[in-house]
């Protein structure tokens, strides 16, 4: 049995071809039966996939009693296809009095405190991103070639208040996570 490809142009199809298969048997001894070993047919692929950084997360986390040395972790979940920066902003500089931030008399209006990011990534091999900021800085950090690996984790550490301590009340603070793709 022979394969045999037939091209046609088909009414209003334009400069479009196509292509049949039709099987048909051949005859014994034939020619038709020769095969030709060692050719080659190149097909050229092309495909696009767009860049993608998405990040979710984010909750409220209650200290409590604000004596300093407290800390807290918060787990995000990160989905980037590319390599990426990532960036934390405090807005406040550090728990900050919601009525006072500058303190009064004695009393510090504002606790400073640690971040360390950890993001795990594959590049191709696996490898940890970690970065540390303070909330007076914040900062950015690479992934270098790596790519996502599903989340991350933000662990927050205070530290302990300076003078007298802490003027009593609530504080109040945001820290903002920001991730952009890097192509």
């Amino acid at each position: 049995m022979s394969w045999r490809l037939k091209t046609a142009l088909g009414a209003g199809l334009g400069a479009a071809s196509m292509i049949a298969m039709t099987a048909a048997p051949a005859a014994a001894n034939s020619s038709a039966d020769s095969i030709e070993v060692g050719r080659t047919l190149d097909v050229a692929v092309t495909g696009h996939l767009t860049a993608r950084c998405q990040i979710e997360g984010g909750a409220d986390i209650d200290f409590g009693e604000l004596n300093g040395g407290e800390r807290a972790v918060a787990l995000f979940d990160l989905d980037c296809n590319v390599p990426f920066d990532i960036g934390v902003v405090s807005t406040r500089g550090g728990l900050a009095h919601v009525t006072k931030p500058q303190g009064e008399g004695p009393y510090a209006g504002v606790l400073p405190y640690d971040v360390l990011l950890t993001v795990p990534t594959r590049a191709p091999q696996p490898s940890i991103l970690r970065a540390a900021f303070t909330s007076q800085g914040g900062g950015r950090a690479s992934s270098g070639d790596g790519i996502a690996v599903g989340g991350g984790k933000i662990e927050f550490r205070t530290h302990r208040p300076s003078g007298a301590g802490l003027l009593a009340g609530e504080y109040t603070e945001t820290l903002t996570v920001t991730v952009s793709p890097r192509v």
